[in-house]
């Protein structure tokens, strides 16, 4: 159920951040990147250590580091793609 909730909760955070973009300021973009992929990678965290569980294949991983493991890999994400976004639209 977590990860239900967290996995709605980030995308909330990218529908608000795509449908009100010309409104927020680029702070509040900011924060909503961070919040998207705090909640992601908490949610990605949880399926992680589901699947070890369920499988058996390999030890179950810490909450706590995975998910801090996620969520840099999910800011990485969010900000090369923006970065690419940002390109395509100067071209």
């Amino acid at each position: 159920m977590h990860f239900v909730i967290c996995a709605f909760i980030a995308l909330i955070c990218l529908i608000t951040a795509i449908l009100f973009t010309e409104v927020f300021p680029k702070w509040f973009k900011a924060f909503l990147a961070l919040l998207g992929a705090a909640t992601s990678g908490y949610a990605l965290a949880i399926l992680i250590r589901k699947i070890a569980e369920w499988t058996k294949a390999y030890a179950k991983p810490e909450l706590w580091t995975a998910t801090g493991i996620c969520i840099a890999v999910m800011l990485v994400l969010i900000i090369i793609v923006a970065v690419i976004l940002k390109n395509k639209k100067k071209a």
